[in-house]
């Protein structure tokens, strides 16, 4: 198996190929958007198989100021960054968080919103995000994460059972049957996806929101390739226009409640 180093060198070399053969402006006739759909009230699916959600409805913004057709293409979260390496998709817009090791290898767009990232476990449960109070307890994270990074390299060495999963909705499903104890996971994704509904009746948010590692409270941004700077300069320019006339704070009205998101001053 590639360790990590190697895989790190392969996914730069195949993102950088091609450097300065970026398309004009304008001639983007279709954006293939890597998603995992699983990830309510970001990106998921309703009743019609549609996928919708925060995510999804800034996308469509800006497909419509680009004049280019949004075609979604499903992927486990974990497998973004190499579709996009190997040009099976034209960027990664699913809540994926700006980090130094992610930056080496893909291009962001400007930051569009920061959110926190909380433990969730059953309300009687007592259990702290702290390595002391999760010692022995299987804690599910989505693979891929920066939740999950953070939980292995925090909890993970000090006793603790990091399980992690390629779809989110999976771990919502073992916390509620018992087979895990808690769950770290950005709020709003918990609220939307677990804690509204039935089966999340008797769980919670506890604990103060995780903020001693920076890549936990850091920004949600579009992932390109390093070769499509041009591509970036339109997408922030779409950004900023979508931000400057209400349209992306009248979105995260329909998906969040007030201070669930930290929507950025996105610029030109």
């Amino acid at each position: 198996m590639m360790n990590m180093k190697n895989w790190l060198l392969a996914i730069t070399v195949s993102l950088s190929a091609g450097l300065g053969a970026t398309a004009q402006a304008g001639e983007w006739k279709e954006l293939k958007i890597g998603i995992e759909p699983g990830y309510a009230p970001f990106e998921y699916k309703n009743a019609k198989g549609e996928i919708v959600g925060f995510d999804a409805e800034v996308m469509t913004g800006i497909c419509a100021k680009l004049q280019t057709k949004c075609e979604w293409v499903e992927q486990s979260f974990d497998s973004l960054i190499p579709a996009l390496a190997a040009r099976k998709i034209t960027l990664i817009h699913s809540s994926m968080q700006i980090t130094p090791q992610r930056e080496k290898v893909i291009l962001f767009s400007q930051p569009i919103y920061g959110i926190p990232t909380q433990l969730m476990a059953r309300k009687d449960s007592g259990l702290l995000p702290t390595a002391e109070s999760l010692k022995g307890k299987r804690v599910g994270t989505l693979q891929g994460s920066t939740q999950e990074t953070y939980a292995k390299q925090r909890w993970g060495t000090k006793g603790v059972q990091i399980v992690s999963y390629q779809d989110q909705n999976q771990t919502f499903a073992d916390l509620a049957s018992g087979r895990l104890d808690a769950a770290i996971i950005e709020k709003p994704n918990g609220q939307s996806g677990f804690l509204s509904k039935p089966e999340g009746s008797n769980f919670a948010f506890l604990g103060d929101p995780i903020t001693d590692d920076k890549a936990l409270t850091g920004e949600i941004a579009i992932g390109m390739r390093k070769s499509d700077s041009e591509l970036k300069q339109a997408i922030d320019k779409a950004l900023s226009e979508l931000q400057q006339d209400g349209t992306i704070a009248t979105i995260a009205g329909k998906y969040f409640k007030p201070g669930e998101v930290d929507l950025k001053n996105v610029k030109q």
